[in-house]
């Protein structure tokens, strides 16, 4: 790659994405698109290195729907996400902020080990007032800090010494000298993935209890997911795969939904695309109108089948499928639900889109707590070290600081809003 006189093609994944300076690389291939704009900057950011133009392709190949494909199914989504990225930037410049007021737990676990690791033993009040005081912890409260201290305590990742103070315990030991704990993001680790006494194959990064997995070319729900032993258990299904989230590639602002959302609205067609990207489009508007998107979020499919299309980010509507299927389930007597993230949700129910509508604005606007959405006995660990918290901490970081709740609220109450009036305009 540093010889500037042979051509060359390198394949990569996202770890050539950031601070590599190629040098004269002509031109930056994604195959789909990108999920957030930063990564598309970034990612074209590769190419016109010295005094060249940057250039970047999106390549899309999708497979040929099946004749009785549902709504959902036609909609070529990574087209829509590219159009929108591009777009975004080009129009308002725009590019995601950071998120932030988010409860750091796992992180805090890091900082706590690698401050008594440095600084020898440490009164709890020591700790806390050297830990807390860092910015990024401003949210964790004091009372959450001794949940934290005294679950180490209790798993030996810390030990108190005669005279009060704090120490790394034996368990912490052997995290703290491990070479890899000084990097706090997740390591690729691999699960084996097992159904009843068949081992399937590997994955990394296993979704949460109830999401879908393709493996040994079938897809299958996870039932259960030992992160000490590896290992994740589930059963065949028959479907397809949804986007999972929790990934980094899964996180998509709202922002970008919307914007895709106005691409299929509009008429106009865009100069970046190829004959066979403009022709899809046009096809896919075309289908889409007739169906009523995107101005009907709702639609129904045949029978008791809806399609959802809420046109929100990722952790509104993670937090949305948690209020249908926990809060709502009972009311619309749902089942048959399939969501593809953040796309849209398909399901079958007893009500009409009136009804629907009413029972989540009702359900949405109870002051419920957060940790109401989250499924018996879940325990959502994301962040490298959220195996070493309490679970209390691990559930109230994932419903406080990954779900969003009050983003979620808004949207329900703005779609049926939009509902009312499109009602009263008919």
């Amino acid at each position: 790659m540093k010889d500037e006189d042979a051509n060359m093609t390198t394949c990569a994944t996202a770890t050539l994405e950031l601070g590599i300076d190629i040098g004269q690389l002509e031109s930056a291939f994604q195959l789909d698109a990108p999920f957030t704009v930063s990564g598309f900057l970034q990612r074209m950011g590769r190419t016109g290195r010295r005094g060249n133009p940057p250039e970047m392709h999106f390549v899309m190949r999708e497979e040929h729907p099946e004749s009785r494909a549902m709504l959902p199914d036609l909609i070529a989504w990574p087209l829509l996400q590219g159009i929108a990225l591009v777009q975004l930037y080009l129009e308002e410049k725009w590019v995601e902020p950071p998120r932030t007021n988010r409860l750091p737990y796992s992180l805090l676990y890091h900082q706590t080990m690698s401050t008594l690791a440095s600084s020898g033993e440490m009164t709890p009040a020591e700790l806390a007032s050297r830990v807390l005081g860092l910015a990024y912890f401003h949210n964790v409260s004091q009372d959450d800090y001794r949940v934290l201290l005294r679950h180490l305590l209790k798993t030996d990742h810390i030990e108190r010494t005669p005279a009060g103070g704090l120490i790394v315990g034996m368990a912490g030991e052997r995290v703290v000298n491990n070479y890899k704990f000084y990097a706090v993001f997740q390591d690729n680790e691999e699960f084996s993935v097992h159904s009843k006494s068949e081992e399937l194959g590997t994955i990394v990064k296993p979704p949460p209890v109830g999401d879908k997995i393709a493996i040994a070319g079938r897809v299958w729900v996870v039932e259960d997911v030992d992160p000490k032993r590896h290992q994740v258990y589930c059963h065949e299904v028959k479907g397809r795969i949804p986007a999972f989230f929790g990934d980094v590639a899964g996180d998509i602002h709202p922002k970008i939904l919307q914007r895709m959302r106005k691409v299929l609205n509009e008429t106009k067609m865009y100069p970046y695309l190829q004959g066979n990207a403009q022709a899809r489009l046009t096809q896919m508007r075309d289908t889409a109108h007739v169906a009523g998107l995107p101005a009907n979020q709702l639609v129904n499919l045949g029978g008791n089948m809806w399609a959802f299309f809420p046109w929100t980010g990722s952790y509104t509507f993670l937090a949305l499928e948690r209020l249908l299927r926990i809060k709502c389930a009972d009311r619309l007597n749902l089942r048959g639900f399939n969501s593809s993230r953040p796309y849209f949700m398909e399901f079958a129910m007893d009500c009409s889109a009136d009804e629907f509508f009413q029972i989540i604005q009702e359900e949405a606007n109870k002051d419920f707590p957060t940790l109401d959405l989250l499924f018996p006995n879940e325990v959502p660990t994301f962040d490298k070290y959220d195996v070493y918290l309490p679970d209390e901490l691990v559930r109230k970081e994932f419903t406080d600081s990954v779900l969003d709740v009050a983003g979620m609220k808004r949207l329900v109450t703005q779609m049926a809003h939009d509902y009312q009036q499109s009602q009263s305009q008919n």
